[in-house]
């Protein structure tokens, strides 16, 4: 046999040999792609029915959570509670802003008072927009009643404030002439 007869023989069980490895692991890497495909397939099904389970027990929770709350609360004992009181507060402010009208037509038209009555206007706002957000919103929305607000009373028109100095307010004069007295100073004893 000469050299290159047993080089090509070399070669040829060289690629043989590189073949049947080559088969092998595409047998092996098959066999892993399968594994791995039945495992995900696995690991999704018992997803999509822990999911399941997971929300229909949730679901329940939180209908038994809400039921438990509605016979805590007793909406409706709160509610016929809180209509009587709803009521008169109603009336009684029907009956206040009526008498508060009569009583403004006849202060604002007197001058001496006219800086006070913008004053309180401005106040009045406030309180009534306070009283609105933190008391009367919060027991509607509670309780359902009365979604609908309440018609705005009719402000009267407010005055001008008073510019001249006569007019103002002797309070903001008082620091002036407080400033103005100083203490005499005190001298040294001579020695």
């Amino acid at each position: 046999m000469s050299i290159t007869s047993d080089i090509r023989s070399y070669a040829d069980n060289a690629v043989s040999q590189g073949k049947q490895v080559l088969d092998q692991a595409q047998a092996q890497l098959n066999d892993v792609t399968g594994t791995a495909n039945e495992f995900v397939g696995k690991l999704t099904d018992q997803a999509k029915s822990n999911y399941s389970e997971f929300s229909s027990k949730a679901t329940a929770a939180a209908t038994d959570l809400r039921a438990q709350a509605e016979k805590a609360l007793n909406l409706e004992a709160i509610k016929s509670a809180v209509e009587p009181y709803l009521a008169q507060a109603k009336d009684y402010s029907t009956s206040v802003t009526d008498r508060a009208a009569n009583l403004f037509d006849t202060v604002k038209s007197d001058k001496r008072v006219a800086g006070v009555v913008n004053t309180v206007e401005s106040v009045s706002d406030a309180v009534v927009e306070t009283v609105t957000e933190r008391v009367i919103k919060p027991v509607q929305s509670l309780t359902g009643l009365g979604s609908k607000p309440a018609p705005a009373a009719k402000k009267a028109p407010a005055m001008a404030a008073p510019t001249t100095a006569a007019a103002k307010p002797a309070a903001n004069k008082a620091p002036a002439k407080a400033a103005a007295k100083k203490a005499p100073a005190k001298k040294a004893a001579a020695k």
